[in-house]
């Protein structure tokens, strides 16, 4: 198991962040071993056509199935809501050095049946970094990029749902409900069935990464050389890419066919500019049906940063269930 052991300093230091470097990663390890992750079939069958056109071996080959995969790929975003061209920036200006110590801990660690692809890559260090750098840019503009408005609706929502977790119970309250592996003992956080390791967290605090693609898998990143991070799946990503759902009709006629969509697809909570992106319409135009669901107390809304989500109040879901049936 894995044990990273908390300072009262490390308790009041823990923040969250989303990384779209993390995602791009992520969804690279579920084409690669889509067999074992039926959760993204509906994702993977979407995206197979585009998928084809990418040259991912690199990839795959520090990516085993169990095993190390190199941590200078998915750096720990320094920011809270990280954009891809820094984070990438960061992963073509990683020292060499460290580009060969992964590299070998990738092929060594439970003996990676890549190996020999490996050992090629361990030849020319700085063309290997740049062309892992390349893969991981393509696999971000064909697969994730297009969907990234949606994804960072879940990533949103996600934070949003867990900030209040710890604010509301404190770190126990937090991780008793984050992942059935994880464990909050005499303030250490404890991570069962992963590799022995421990850290002390010696102030640092930890970062918390929600991602859409992490299910059913904690990632733990407790290497010295990197801030300490914990990967989780995000709340609500099993519905990322199925259909919105319809209003039911006696709804529809009820509000008007575009308001009740918006109210049935407040689930999980979204943007202004989410609902736009996902359902075709003018930003003007939602912004006036979430308000005219506010004030008719059917709809909530909370300011985190710069956004404001809105949320289905116990009215406006009474009034959903109302109508159905």
């Amino acid at each position: 198991m894995t044990v990273l052991r908390f300072t009262q300093a490390d308790a009041l230091r823990c923040r969250f962040g989303a990384s779209p470097l993390w995602e791009t990663m992520s969804a690279v390890r579920v084409l690669n071993g889509s067999k074992h992750r039926p959760l993204y079939g509906d994702w993977i069958d979407a995206n197979r056509e585009a998928a084809s056109t990418l040259d991912l071996r690199g990839l795959k080959a520090v990516q085993p199935r169990v095993g190390f995969t190199p941590d200078f790929l998915t750096p720990p975003p320094k920011a809270s809501r990280a954009k891809f061209a820094t984070e990438i920036a960061r992963v073509r200006s990683t020292p060499l050095e460290t580009v060969r110590t992964e590299l070998i801990r990738s092929r060594d660690e439970l003996k990676n049946p890549a190996g020999p692809e490996i050992d090629k890559m361990l030849e020319d260090l700085a063309g290997t970094r740049e062309r892992l750098a390349d893969e991981i840019e393509s696999a971000w503009e064909t697969l994730i990029k297009p969907d990234w408005p949606l994804i960072s609706r879940v990533l949103e929502d996600d934070i949003a749902y867990r900030g209040q977790q710890l604010t509301e119970g404190g770190l126990a309250g937090l991780f008793d409900d984050l992942h059935p592996t994880l464990a909050w003992e005499d303030d250490r956080l404890i991570a069962t069935r992963y590799r022995s390791e421990d850290r002390d967290l010696t102030g640092q605090g930890l970062l918390l990464v929600p991602g859409v693609f992490a299910w059913p898998y904690l990632v733990i990143v407790a290497d010295p050389a990197y801030h300490p991070t914990l990967v989780y799946p995000a709340r609500g990503a099993a519905r990322l890419w199925s259909d919105a759902p319809a209003p039911p009709d006696p709804l529809a006629r009820l509000l008007g066919r575009t308001r009740a969509t918006l109210l049935v697809a407040l689930d999980p909570p979204a943007t202004t500019s989410a609902l736009a992106n996902q359902y075709g319409l003018a930003l003007a135009t939602v912004a006036e049906h979430l308000s005219a669901l506010y004030d008719a107390g059917l709809a909530t809304r909370r300011r985190t940063g710069h956004q404001v989500h809105y949320r289905r109040t116990e009215v406006g879901q009474a009034v959903v269930d109302a109508s159905v049936g």
